[in-house]
């Protein structure tokens, strides 16, 4: 008989059941505090929010709040970053495979009208990532900055295939162009903050933004 005690059985991974159960508390009420803080921070902004609001929110008590994150900064860079990754996850689902690799000015036009549309539906979101370069804190910055270089990267890259293989001609270099690009977008998602609260019906419209500013780019390539 295998005398094998109870705190002795592992999972096939290598983790004892005990351990197992408190990473996943662990996890969940991380991502319950995420979830919490960006639905709050996309509705009141980074001033607006209050941790003690994002603790009874979140039904977790402001200690173990704190033992998360140690701030109401660290808290939004983390709000940020998880608006962000829903932001490029829905955005490039929406881009058909055969289009990528095919034509650079589709596939960013594709890739930007998706992300507008994405800001107007999820306009809390889009508060979180305006704040984010609107806000005057070097952290917040310094973590926003990092993540607009990998999206310039990114989109260099798609302009760089198509000019190198004579299929695109750009007045200026591929980055200067996907800084252009991507400021762009920025700007949208700023405009849409400051058109949150307005009651009437004329609101902001990022893809008519979007359409003139490609016409006027295909008319000068």
């Amino acid at each position: 008989v295998n005398e094998t005690s109870e705190a002795q059985i592992y999972y096939s991974n290598g983790v004892p059941e005990t351990e197992r159960s408190m990473k996943d508390d662990f996890e969940e009420k991380r991502e319950r505090i995420l979830k919490t803080a960006v639905q709050l921070f996309g509705k009141g902004g980074f001033y607006g929010t209050r941790m003690s609001e994002v603790a009874r929110k979140a039904r977790v008590s402001p200690k173990t709040l704190y033992k998360f994150f140690t701030g109401k900064k660290e808290l939004f860079i983390s709000a940020r970053q998880y608006a962000y990754n829903r932001l490029v996850r829905d955005t490039i689902a929406t881009v058909p495979p055969e289009l990528v690799g095919r034509d650079a000015f589709e596939t960013v036009k594709k890739v930007l009208t998706s992300y507008s549309t994405f800001i107007r539906r999820n306009r809390g979101l889009a508060r979180i990532l305006a704040e984010a370069v609107a806000v005057a804190d070097d952290d917040i910055r310094r973590e926003q900055d990092e993540s607009f270089a990998k999206a310039v990267s990114a989109m260099r890259t798609i302009f760089e295939r198509d000019v190198a293989s004579g299929k695109l001609r750009m007045a200026s270099g591929p980055e200067e162009v996907a800084w252009l690009f991507l400021s762009l977008a920025f700007l949208i998602a700023y405009a849409v903050l400051l058109d949150l609260d307005r009651d009437f019906s004329g609101a902001f419209d990022p893809e008519f933004a979007l359409e003139c500013f490609f016409n006027a780019m295909e008319e000068k390539a």
